[in-house]
């Protein structure tokens, strides 16, 4: 549009330039005599009206010329901005036609989540329940390692106790033994006792015919039938029987 605005003025300017040119060639042709009576300043008025007229118009071009720049800057600034607007508004009327699809996509995505909150409470019940069963594994653990000293310190008490046992049976034994040679010591010294004893009461009854003296040691109060062994004095008690005299 502004293109053959341009155009337009051009045109008037060529054709103001191409009359005055006309009019300047008109007052360089000579006279001739038969025109010695024409007044030559007659056009020299209308020549400096158009000449005026043309400067302006010519500046009024010029000016329209910068005002019709600034115009078409404006316009294309404003086409730009409309181009733009134009773009802005044909993404919104795309993503109002996607906004079914994206609402729908909106619904899918809550029941995702709802779904999700869901799992993670279940998740979070079985961690509940996970850390439950390690405490329980946990204690049943403690538990096995307070079995397994128990049954150990038992293990270890139980052999002490078997070696004191073994000890002391033997140091029972050893008594024992001590004992035995002891009251076998005790034995034979007594019938010891005895047999001398007997033999000076037999001597006795040979150079005096009886017994009158009471047989005592110092041992008769603690004297028991079962401590008298008359298995050594039976071979003097046969030659005592077997004697003639």
């Amino acid at each position: 549009m502004f293109e053959s605005f341009k155009k337009n003025i051009q045109t008037v300017q060529d054709g103001i330039s191409a009359s005055l040119q006309r009019l300047s060639v008109g007052e360089r042709t000579p006279t001739t005599p038969t025109e010695s009576n024409v007044n030559l300043g007659a056009g020299s008025e209308l020549l400096q009206m158009y000449q005026t007229q043309w400067a302006t118009m010519h500046h009024m071009a010029e000016e329209n010329a910068k005002k019709a720049q600034i115009v078409d800057g404006r316009i294309t600034d404003l086409t730009s901005e409309l181009e733009a607007q134009h773009s802005q508004m044909a993404e919104v009327h795309s993503l109002l036609a996607h906004l079914p699809n994206i609402m729908s996509q909106l619904h899918s995505m809550l029941t995702t989540i709802g779904s999700m909150r869901a799992l993670f409470e279940e998740v979070e019940g079985g961690l509940l329940a996970l850390e439950d069963l390690e405490e329980e594994l946990e204690l049943q653990e403690k538990t096995l390692d307070l079995r397994l000293s128990l049954a150990l310190a038992r293990e270890k008490h139980t052999h002490k106790l078997n070696e004191l046992k073994s000890e002391l049976s033997v140091a029972h034994q050893k008594k024992m033994i001590d004992l035995e040679k002891e009251h076998e010591k005790e034995r034979k010294e007594r019938e010891q006792v005895f047999s001398e004893q007997f033999s000076e009461d037999v001597k006795y009854f040979k150079e005096h015919g009886n017994v009158t003296r009471r047989i005592s040691s110092p041992s008769d109060s603690q004297l028991k039938l079962e401590d008298i062994d008359l298995d050594q004095d039976v071979n003097e008690l046969d030659s005592f029987l077997n004697d003639p005299a």
